[in-house]
């Protein structure tokens, strides 16, 4: 009997979409929470930090779901600058266009 349980070395949390292997070697994600606000919006909060000695230039972007899973305001998730001394953590807050969105996924790429 093997387990099909992949290696979960490097794996990330469902939430998270980085298209690079690379990068996911050098970083490491963690879903910090999220939570509704007071207009009944949500909010994500997500830790990024690095695993190299170097500095690293990234962009992230959150991209907002409904209850059915279909995505809302996309023309409103926009690429943003990180940029991550070595060895350094930040924590990143993303906040829903409308209160119809109650799931995110956070995209993480090399930056420019």
């Amino acid at each position: 009997y093997k387990s099909k349980v992949a290696n979960k070395s490097l794996s990330l949390p469902p939430q998270v979409v980085i298209n690079n292997v690379q990068l996911q070697k050098e970083v490491t994600i963690g879903i910090g929470s999220d939570r509704t606000n007071n207009n009944d919006i949500l909010e994500a909060f997500v830790d990024v930090q690095s695993n190299v000695n170097k500095s690293v230039t990234l962009q992230y972007r959150f991209r907002w779901f409904d209850n059915e899973d279909y995505e809302v305001g996309q023309n409103m998730s926009m690429w943003i600058p990180l940029f991550l001394e070595p060895r350094d953590s930040i924590k990143v807050t993303g906040v829903a266009p409308t209160p119809k969105a109650d799931s995110f996924k956070f995209y993480l790429k090399r930056g420019n």
